[in-house]
């Protein structure tokens, strides 16, 4: 996959999520520099490093998947393609379950590991 607008090169070329960057003075560095697994996993090894994700909501589980050319809600087998979306920033943001967006509902989000 093509690096999409939002990864960036910091100052010893390492890729990072320029538009949800890490904050290591905030949060330190227990989770790369965001303040939860959560959000570390999503927004850094399924965003920058496009690993793919699963995650529990409300006991459901749910499986990310990252393609060559875009990324997909799918199956436990990572085979079959619910919804499908040009990158990961656009499915954290406009992914929704029960009326909430991904990125509002990550704090409440359970056993968010990259696959």
């Amino acid at each position: 996959m093509k690096d999409p607008d939002y990864i960036a090169l910091d100052l010893c070329g390492y890729r990072y999520n320029k538009k949800y960057p890490p904050n290591k003075e905030r949060y330190g560095e227990s989770y790369g520099g965001y303040k939860n697994n959560a959000e570390e996993v999503l927004f850094y090894d399924f965003a920058v490093q496009f690993y793919d994700v699963s995650f529990k909501y409300k006991g459901k589980s749910y499986y990310l998947l990252s393609d060559n050319d875009h990324v997909a809600v799918c199956d436990s087998h990572f085979s079959e393609e619910f919804e499908t979306f040009k990158d990961a920033v656009e499915l954290i943001e406009n992914y929704h379950i029960d009326g909430r967006s991904l990125l509002e509902l990550i704090d409440s989000l359970e056993d968010v590991e990259p696959e």
